[in-house]
């Protein structure tokens, strides 16, 4: 497992935090997710052979929000 930690905007209630959490937790290999979105911080542990981080970035946008990796670790 590996976790990875992005740097979100646009992300403005606990309502819309949940939301990206279960959606992002449906995907394959995504293991936790967690946003934070008073720090606009949202983490994910996830099986790097199960899905790519350009594809958790990818989703993220197609939620309508702009994202860039903050840390990455394995």
């Amino acid at each position: 497992m590996a976790e990875i930690t992005f740097l979100v905007e646009g992300i403005v209630c606990t309502g819309c935090a949940m939301d990206m959490e279960n959606i992002m937790l449906e995907m394959d290999g995504v293991e936790e997710a967690t946003v934070n979105f008073k720090d606009g911080i949202f983490s994910i542990t996830y099986d790097p052979g199960e899905i790519e981080v350009k594809n958790i970035i990818k989703k993220v946008k197609n939620l309508g929000f702009k994202t860039k990796i903050f840390t990455e670790q394995s």
